[in-house]
């Protein structure tokens, strides 16, 4: 049993590096360029509208979040096909 809560912090100090090598480092991404177009494909609008037709729905489905609970399968079904 540790004797005091100093000496468990002490404790921790001196062993949280070599149990957590890379505690307090921060990592970056070495490029951004994998990630241009992120966001530019979206399944909304005129492109949903169109897969959506598809299968008995329309586009304007998806503005009601409630979607998720009543059309998930025409929705997952039109995501797959787009």
């Amino acid at each position: 049993m540790i004797a005091t809560a100093a000496a468990a912090r002490a404790l921790s100090r001196q062993t949280l590096p070599l149990r957590f090598p890379s505690f307090g480092v921060a990592r970056g991404f070495a490029n951004l360029d994998a990630y241009s177009d992120y966001g530019q494909h979206l399944f909304t609008g005129k492109v949903a509208d169109e897969y959506l037709k598809k299968h008995g729905a329309s586009g304007d489905l998806l503005k009601n979040p409630s979607w998720t609970k009543t059309h998930a399968d025409i929705v997952a079904a039109a995501v797959a096909e787009w």
